[in-house]
């Protein structure tokens, strides 16, 4: 994590509420106060925190990961994820734990769970309520394109064949074939479990079970914070105009995940009630605040929040034109020795 403060405690509140028992979080390079804010609940018992020592060459998320795979709190775990704070478990009802869900699936060594791109509902500044309820519109569930929203991250199982977590899906044993089933439960083909891929692409979107909500953009104030600070694994990559248009859909309205929210507002006011918590937060919400008008006192900045504003939602393209779209990024990218991300 880095400057996550303001939706860092919801976050953590809304996978608690989940089932989620152990967290933990690395940071690196923060000045909202976002490290004060985690020391306040590591102290409390609710996480562990680890400052983040990024060595030279490494990105952040690797050097994290890598950090990860010996740590107690991994050893000591039945089933792992690596999420960021912009992505919410939204399980699907009778569920209402990830426990809930590891019984589902049976015997499953690996659970997909599928990101769903939430836009930024028309806010240009950064709302009161969190993520879960301020942006409720999202890209179609039958969308293709761009291909990054078949993207998803894994909750797998610590005893299965994998030798650590990685970004989208765990690092397995190698000539492993783990039994991988998508979000609604369904088996999927050993190809799948040996090839590495981190995208569901083709078919219907499968979330009979799980979700995983993407609130990679969020208002154009936060988006124009994040463009700042950048990206936690390609941190060569800009955070722009083209970010945004290819995360930011507001198409149809998806307000499923609702039905968490009472355990987790409660969670939410027990955490915020601990020593110090509820001090830290507001002091982190108040340099974002600062921060914010400090960036529009810059022409860049302004003209990157107004052209925000003005790129009001991203629409998919119909299928055939989302498959000839794909096809012809994917023959352009193996000439040119690129790889399929758009």
């Amino acid at each position: 994590m880095r400057d996550e403060g303001p939706n860092l405690l919801h976050w953590i509140a809304h996978h608690r509420a989940a089932g989620v028992t152990d967290f933990l979080v690395f940071t690196n390079d923060c000045a909202d106060g976002t490290e004060a804010l985690l020391d306040r609940l590591a102290a409390a018992g609710i996480l562990t925190h680890i400052r983040n020592a990024v060595p030279q060459g490494r990105t952040p998320q690797w050097a994290a990961l890598r950090q990860a795979r010996g740590h107690p709190a991994l050893a000591g775990a039945e089933w792992i994820a690596a999420l960021d704070c912009d992505e919410y478990v939204n399980l699907r009802a009778p569920l209402g734990s990830l426990g809930d869900l590891v019984r589902a699936v049976g015997a499953a060594d690996a659970i997909v769970l599928p990101w769903r791109l939430f836009g930024h509902a028309g806010r240009a500044t950064r709302a009161e309520a969190p993520p879960t309820e301020a942006f409720d519109r999202a890209i179609p569930a039958d969308a293709l394109y761009p291909a990054l929203c078949r993207f998803f991250k894994t909750l797998y199982r610590a005893a299965g064949p994998f030798t650590g977590p990685g970004v989208h899906r765990p690092r397995q044993v190698k000539g492993a074939s783990p039994a991988w089933v998508d979000g609604s439960g369904r088996g999927l083909p050993d190809e799948f479990a040996r090839s590495g891929r981190i995208m569901l692409w083709g078919g219907p979107l499968a979330t009979d079970l799980v979700q995983l909500n993407h609130y990679s953009v969020r208002s154009a104030e936060e988006f124009v914070a994040k463009s700042a600070r950048g990206l936690p694994n390609h941190t060569d990559k800009p955070v722009d105009l083209t970010y945004w248009v290819e995360r930011n859909f507001n198409t149809v309205a998806d307000a499923s995940i609702a039905r968490m929210a009472p355990a987790t507002a409660a969670e939410h006011a027990r955490l915020k009630a601990l020593p110090g918590v509820a001090e830290a937060e507001a002091a982190a919400r108040d340099w974002h605040a600062r921060a914010f008008a400090a960036a529009m006192t810059d022409p860049a900045a302004v003209k990157l929040f107004g052209r925000l504003i003005l790129a009001g939602g991203s629409t998919a393209p119909p299928e055939a034109v989302a498959r000839q779209l794909v096809a012809l990024y994917g023959r352009a990218a193996q000439g040119g020795g690129g790889a399929l991300s758009g």
